[in-house]
């Protein structure tokens, strides 16, 4: 099949699909999300298992994937369970019906008791050992913080490996590292650690593109993580999960498979004064936490995929004062149904300076191609604000709003976009698409272009019935589009994150040597509070911007038929709501079979219900207009409607 038919094909499915997801509120074939249902996966990788570490409910049947090269087996350590030899591809589910912990190795790459390739499951209420033989608390969030000061272990004075300093420990302890390379990952089951480097640029775990992560701190709370540095993980340079309270500070995380520094399901946490490059998904990363009372400042995150990925985050979480620059795209809050809590709502981006995330070279996942050359986007998300931020020399827009398409069709709704200065937008600076949720606004903005056009008067946050949603689709939403259908085959453009190169020397930890543990406290010191950074001396410098001529944000420098379709798809929604309504209208007045009651019900419904109200009208109201004639202006509006956006989406892909 040619390629301009594939993507046509492609473009109208996806269409289709979010119309009816919309309209229809279909929820898509059902998914195993964890926690939503008795099902969760573990992948088998060389040579790890992902997720090491899995808490699920009692009755929950696990389903382990081998998705790496190399033949693996699932075998229980207490033999109640055996895979047998898998080879790629296959799989092998066990059903967990009685509460407990349940270690499983890969009896080819590990032994039982946590040698090599191991895992574990556990199951209910249960408690997480800490270290073989003992136990702690009663799960994430419900250990008490330790008094006094703990011992200071050394590596390599003390133990030779921070694995095993970390196996020493106890709650409020120090594991002091020693600069030197150490080829280890590192799994922290003790609650209120502080592991510390003494050497930020040379104090380095290094995975050998082969080890999972480099420090997972795994439900155990209030560990915090100073002035190192992780580098060829297969998955995280830092990880925390399911935890109460979590610290990163000083960190530096370059060339990992996954995500640079990361926290997932977890509350009450920091990271600070950090730096992420070279990861194909995200730098730093805070998901599946509402409230999350979480604060990122004074980090920076380039060369990555995305700088800042948020899947259904938000309540209490700030992003501030921060960095972000040359990723594929920047800061990405976002929506999606495979994971919980949907949807992201309620975070605060603000004192950021975002620039020049246009990198196409960069390692990524396919999702990142997909928002290419926007600074800001808040996808399906609501409730979030974004202020007082500095976004420069993006090739598409500079901060957007717009919806997500997963299993359900997620609308923004009730964002703020205040104060910002915005400018070198390759289409917009400013952008909203929709359909929209409504309570969406734009005030006060720097800016010298926005789509749709004087959207901070159309959409401004003080416009009586200016945040009810609307928005429509142009060339350049067509293309972005038109990228995530690439993606389906891989065939999009991006670097290895195998081969990506180390940052330059990073600013070092204060006192490292001397500063005493200080493990991350909930509510006591984690997030903790956070106030803008003086960076007027950081001069974001640019040629002058050219004063690009168009109309409706399409530029006149376009291609004859990119400006028609551009100009037509944009304002096509429009025309066809008109055209709905007043046929409808003329219906109404001229149909002697309605009441007067009834006749004003539907005419409130057809004028007050956006798009719906005139379609429930021509399906429910007993219309003389025969049946073929109404499914034709709506059927066939839309069909008409995805086939301009289609057509300039391939001219947009040229």
């Amino acid at each position: 099949m040619p390629r301009r038919t594939r993507l046509l094909l492609g473009l109208a499915a996806v269409g289709i699909a979010g119309v009816l997801a919309y309209v229809y509120g279909w929820r898509g074939p059902a998914r195993h999300v964890p926690g939503a249902e008795a099902y969760t996966v573990v992948a088998n990788l060389d040579d790890f298992f992902d997720p090491q570490v899995l808490r699920v409910a009692v009755g929950t049947e696990v389903e382990f994937e081998s998705r790496g090269q190399n033949p693996h087996t699932v075998t229980a350590d207490d033999g109640s369970f055996d895979s047998g030899t898998l080879v790629h591809g296959d799989e092998f589910s066990h059903r967990f019906d009685r509460p407990g912990v349940y270690a499983f190795t890969c009896i080819l790459h590990g032994k039982a008791g946590g040698i090599g390739m191991t895992g574990v499951v556990v199951v209910g209420d249960v408690p997480l050992p800490s270290k073989p033989g003992a136990a702690f608390g009663v799960g994430p969030g419900r250990e008490t913080a330790p008094t006094g000061t703990g011992a200071t272990i050394r590596v390599p004075a003390d133990e030779p490996t921070i694995q095993a300093a970390v196996n020493a420990s106890a709650p409020g302890d120090l594991v002091l590292v020693a600069p030197g390379e150490y080829h280890e990952s590192v799994l922290v089951r003790t609650p209120f650690l502080t592991i510390r480097g003494e050497d930020r640029n040379t104090t380095i775990l290094d995975g050998e593109l082969k080890r999972p992560n480099g420090i997972a701190v795994i439900e155990a709370d209030g560990v915090a993580i100073e002035n190192l540095t992780a580098r060829h993980y297969a998955l995280n340079g830092f990880y925390w999960r399911d935890v109460f309270g979590y610290r990163g500070s000083y960190l530096t995380a370059y060339a990992n498979g996954d995500y640079g520094v990361y926290a997932f399901g977890s509350r009450y946490g920091r990271f600070e004064h950090s730096y992420a490059s070279g990861h194909p998904d995200s730098g730093f990363y805070i998901g599946q936490c509402k409230p999350c009372y979480a604060v990122i400042d004074d980090v920076e995150s380039a060369e990555n995929g995305l700088g800042y990925s948020g899947t259904n985050a938000g309540g209490d979480l700030a992003i501030v004062n921060s960095r972000w620059h040359d990723n594929m795209a920047g800061l990405v809050p976002n929506t999606l149904d495979s994971e919980g809590l949907a949807p992201q709502a309620g975070a605060l981006i603000k004192w950021n300076r975002v620039y020049g995330n246009n990198r196409l070279d960069v390692p990524a996942k396919h999702y990142p191609y997909a928002v290419w050359g926007i600074g800001i986007v808040i996808a399906g998300g609501r409730d979030n604000e974004v202020r007082e931020n500095v976004v420069v020399d993006h090739a598409t827009y500079g901060i957007a709003v717009m919806p997500i398409i997963d299993e359900q069709f997620w609308t923004s709704g009730g964002n703020t976009v205040r104060d910002n200065s915005v400018s070198h937008s390759g289409v917009a600076d400013l952008a909203f698409g929709g359909p929209g949720g409504g309570r969406d606004c734009f005030i006060g903005n720097q800016h010298d272009t926005s789509m749709p056009p004087g959207l901070e008067s159309v959409m401004g946050c003080g416009v009586p019935f200016g945040r009810l949603g609307g928005g429509g689709l142009d060339v350049t939403i067509g293309s972005l589009l038109t990228r995530y259908i690439e993606t389906f085959d891989d065939s999009y453009p991006h670097g290895d994150w195998k081969t990506w190169p180390a940052p330059k020397g990073q600013t070092q930890m204060p006192d490292a040597l001397t500063a005493g543990a200080t493990p991350a406290v909930p509510e006591t010191a984690v997030p903790g509070a956070y106030v803008q950074l003086n960076r007027d001396n950081e001069a974001i410098l640019l040629d002058p911007q050219p004063r690009e001529v168009t109309i409706m944000a399409i530029p006149l420098d376009n291609t004859p038929w990119g400006l028609v379709l551009g100009l037509y798809g944009y304002v096509f929604p429009l025309v066809l709501l008109a055209v709905w309504i007043s046929i409808a209208l003329w219906d109404l007045t001229r149909r002697e079979d309605l009441t007067s009651r009834r006749r004003l019900t539907w005419i409130a419904v057809v004028l007050v219900v956006p798009f719906l109200g005139p379609v429930l009208y021509f399906a429910l109201g007993r219309t003389a207009i025969p049946r073929s004639t109404w499914l034709m202006l709506v059927v066939g509006g839309l069909v008409v409607y995805l086939g301009l956006a289609a057509a300039a989406a391939l001219l947009a892909a040229g």
